[in-house]
């Protein structure tokens, strides 16, 4: 092809003496290296542009190079002020083009900070800065004219785009795949400095094998196939995903080093799918299909309640709020049967709300009658608040075995965790009504009541339940959390000792993302930070997770109930003397002791 106009990359101003290379030798090299396919699409945008096309150069590459995306989350990049938007970098070229496209979509005032090597590429010069801020002190040195134009771009309240990884991803024995190389903290540094409000993104996709294997055998000459992988990145359709803005208020308490990691944890945690045999097997659950879903059943005659709660026996009162309306009572199935099918109807009705559900019209089972019930009973109003179920392990054991423990349908129990778990409470069942759920006091109440129960059987060691995260979570937070509750809250000794029936396998996170927790996210209340920004609702981690981890709880295994929604099920062990002292005094009175 004749050009004429100067190609995008002329290979003869690339390599020494290139001027007096032979035209069948400089022809042959630029097809070889894929500098023939961007010459002319940069000869198609030339034209277009003398004919009075008024696309940019980004959007008009990303045409003629067939790069063609999904795009996902582009009202996240805010329209004015300080903006800096992350990415993972999987190809190379490629992913500056439709960084740069997706990018002017919203805004005009951006700019791309690149390597040396595409500076070569003359159509994004208008757009670019050309700096080294992934090497080491001599590049900062000899950087800092680039470094200085990236603070006034951002201090003038100017987008910038950048890779913090600073070259294509590549393959890492370690974990058996392609990744990021390490994000640098440079890039953490300017962000702070500016007060930038950051977006995170994700590009899909991998550069080819053969890339990869020159990338192992001479990483220098890396750059020379970058153009080569544009022909490949032209034959898929690539997924990017923008997430929800982060504000400069998360910076604060971080350094540079958990700050990078923040922001790659971030925008690695875009590309979480839930993989379809996982959905699939979720689907059988009857909440899931609105034709099988039953109405809820009715409210029970509110007059029969009360006469039931006011029939109870005096022991049956565990606890009275001093300031609020609440009362929590603790007895058995047979005593108030109206009520047991008040809270069948208030479980599945408070369960439906996030997602989860039997589908039918009450949520009752058959180890409802052998258990205890906790109600809490607003006195003023003369209803149902909330509710727990507890099961005395010791006396559940020893009529019906093992079997008539409820989570033994869904986790296998050793023979040593049956012993453990005699000397315990079985929790479970929980809800907070939602007219009730914002209310603080409401949670705090009900644990007030299982505080007093516990004073009146001192000789229980451990709670132990199931903590459930919905569907109503992304897959996302899903595996966020469960990969941060594996990594920090295991109970080591006891999770040889049970097994899930139907394990979350497929959800977590991969293992270079989880190498990110420790400084991404030191404890429970970034973690809960971070799961609200994801779901962008103000719901972090479930609260009834955050209590039980307050009392010291450690996770022994992780299960899915598909026949409740496929939500994930935290099974969650308490030992009562390691529970801190004074949240221990709060529930069971600040008379009580651990040696009581």
């Amino acid at each position: 092809m004749n050009f004429k106009h100067p190609k995008m990359i002329d290979l003869t101003e690339q390599v020494p003496l290139g001027k007096k290379l032979p035209n069948w030798l400089v022809e042959w090299g630029e097809k070889k290296l894929g500098l023939h396919a961007l010459n002319v699409a940069h000869e198609h945008i030339e034209n277009d542009w003398e004919a009075g096309s008024k696309e940019n150069f980004f959007h008009l590459a990303c045409r003629y190079l067939n790069l063609f995306y999904d795009l996902e989350g582009e009202e996240n990049i805010p329209r004015e002020g300080p903006c800096v938007i992350v990415s993972n970098h999987p190809h190379g070229m490629s992913d500056g083009l439709m960084f740069g496209d997706v990018a002017l979509r919203v805004r005009n005032d951006v700019r791309i900070v690149v390597n040396e090597f595409l500076h070569c590429v003359r159509g994004m010069r208008p757009y670019e800065i050309t700096v080294d801020v992934y090497g080491g002190e001599a590049a900062k040195r000899a950087n800092m004219a680039g470094i200085r134009e990236i603070l006034r771009w951002l201090k003038d309240r100017h987008c910038i785009l950048v890779f913090p990884s600073g070259s294509a991803a590549t393959y890492s024995p370690r974990d058996g795949r392609v990744i990021d190389d390490p994000w640098q903290e440079n890039i953490a540094a300017l962000i702070r400095k500016t007060n930038a409000t950051v977006v995170p993104m994700h590009i899909s996709g991998r550069t080819g094998v053969f890339f990869q294997v020159v990338s192992m055998m001479a990483r220098g000459l890396r750059p020379n196939f970058l153009p080569r992988e544009i022909l490949r990145d032209g034959r898929t359709l690539h997924r990017i995903r923008l997430g929800k803005p982060v504000f400069p208020s998360v910076f604060e308490g971080k350094s540079d080093a958990q700050l990078s990691d923040y922001l790659r944890l971030r925008s690695m945690l875009l590309s979480y799918e839930e993989p379809a045999s996982m959905a699939l097997r979720a689907k059988v659950s009857p909440i899931l299909s609105p034709d099988e879903v039953e109405p809820i059943a009715p409210n029970e005659n509110n007059e029969i309640l009360r006469e039931e709660i006011a029939g109870l026996p005096e022991e049956c009162l565990c606890y009275r709020g001093e300031s609020s309306p609440f009362c929590v009572y603790a007895t058995t199935a047979e005593k108030i049967p109206h009520m047991m099918k008040q809270i069948g109807r208030e479980r599945e009705r408070t369960f439906r709300n996030v997602g989860e559900g039997t589908g039918k019209a009450s949520d009752t089972d058959q180890w409802d009658p052998h258990y205890v019930h906790l109600i809490m009973w607003d006195s003023r109003e003369q209803q149902l608040a909330g509710a727990y179920r507890i099961g005395r392990s010791d006396l559940l054991i020893k009529q019906q075995g093992v079997k008539g423990i409820y989570n033994s349908s869904f986790f296998r129990f050793s023979p040593k965790f049956c012993r453990m778990i005699a000397q315990g409470l079985e929790m479970g069942r929980a809800f907070i009504t939602p007219e009730y759920q914002r209310q603080p006091a409401s949670l705090d109440t009900l644990w007030m009541g299982i505080g007093r129960y516990l004073n009146k059987y001192p000789h229980y060691r451990y709670l132990y339940g199931t903590v459930s995260i919905s569907r109503d979570y992304s897959f996302a937070s899903r595996s966020l959390i469960l990969s941060f509750l594996r990594k920090n809250c295991m109970n080591r000794e006891m999770e040889r000792e049970v097994k899930a029936y139907f394990p979350p396998n497929g959800m977590g996170l991969r293992s270079e993302d989880s190498r990110l927790l420790s400084s991404a996210l030191p404890d429970v209340r970034a973690l809960t930070s971070m799961v609200s920004e994801i779901e962008g609702n103000g719901a972090g981690i479930p609260v009834l997770l955050k209590q039980y981890l307050r009392l010291g709880g450690r996770m022994v295994s992780f299960g899915i109930d598909n026949d409740f929604g496929g939500v994930l099920d935290c099974l969650v062990v308490v030992e009562l003397d390691k529970t801190p002292e004074r949240i221990r005094q709060r529930y069971r009175g600040k008379n009580y002791t651990a040696s009581e």
